[in-house]
């Protein structure tokens, strides 16, 4: 993370100059943020020990279908649960949020501390949440259709166009959702923990969520489902079980997706690998099936 004064990082990156009139006299510095994958974002110092973070908007979060208006609109819903940072300033180049002190938990988080702050989320009242349901289908043709030619492989097309369509299930179930919880977007606070980065989260089926949070930390599904409905009182587990696994190789495509826009977006070998890793995964499950 490189530290820089405000005008350089105003060169660097011109949209913090859309911050100029939100403060009163120029920061004292900006801090260039790691662990993102989807942009670079900042931590902004005042000289009065104030920090905040900048979250841009650019072709790379419109390409993925991120809005920091609907991040806005989530964070303001939820800024009294004390789960999340405030939203502060929302302008066209971007959101500014505070900035939650504390200790990254990506090495020593247990998962039932994981799935319980999961199970929290998802139990927020939504009746409130000024948006339409995720809508799956539109999203993985959204980035397939971004996709160059030469990224549209045979085995690309095969998984997208297998698991392209919601999953038939017996009940739907709404909440608020996260997408990308894992202990990389928590911070160990004084006051608990806290989630960052909601730039994903959306009002959709919760068994979807579980089902990308099972997948990042590369839990097994059947003892993390059990696991989730004993901390909400669930009582139809099979339900989410099946739930679960419907949404699976679904939520596997869509990341293999994400992985292969990114790829084309930033240039980075690694997003290819986790594309083509994914890729792989799901045809040997095929396979296996």
């Amino acid at each position: 993370m490189a530290i820089m004064a405000w005008q350089e990082a105003c060169q660097l990156d011109t949209s913090l100059r859309s911050l100029d009139h939100f403060f009163s006299t120029p920061p004292e510095y900006a801090q260039t943020l790691t662990g993102g994958l989807t942009n670079r974002c900042w931590k902004v110092k005042t000289h009065s020990s104030d920090c905040f973070v900048w979250r841009p908007s650019t072709h790379i979060t419109k390409a993925l279908s991120i809005s920091r208006f609907h991040e806005q609109q989530i964070l303001s819903l939820i800024k009294d649960t004390g789960i999340a940072p405030k939203p502060v300033y929302l302008n066209e180049y971007g959101l500014l949020v505070e900035w939650i002190e504390g200790e990254p938990l990506t090495d020593d988080l247990p998962f039932d501390s994981l799935l319980k702050t999961l199970a929290k989320i998802h139990n927020f009242d939504i009746t409130k949440v000024p948006t339409v349901p995720f809508n799956y289908t539109a999203r993985v043709d959204h980035y397939w259709m971004l996709l160059r030619e030469e990224l549209q492989l045979d085995q690309y097309r095969d998984l997208y166009q297998q698991w392209r369509n919601v999953p038939s299930l017996d009940n739907t179930i709404h909440s608020l959702c996260h997408f990308d919880l894992a202990g990389y977007n928590m911070v160990k606070h004084s006051e608990g923990h806290k989630v960052i980065d909601w730039e994903y989260a959306c009002v959709s089926d919760p068994r979807l969520d579980l089902a990308i949070t099972i997948g990042v930390t590369n839990e097994k599904p059947l003892e993390s489902v059990y696991r989730y409905c004993q901390f909400r009182g669930i009582e139809s587990v099979d339900d989410w079980v099946n739930g679960v696994m419907a949404w699976k190789p679904r939520a596997e495509v869509m990341a293999m997706l994400w992985y292969l826009l990114a790829y084309q977006l930033k240039g980075q070998e690694r997003y290819l690998t986790e594309a083509q890793t994914l890729g792989d995964l799901l045809v040997s499950q095929s396979d296996q099936a």
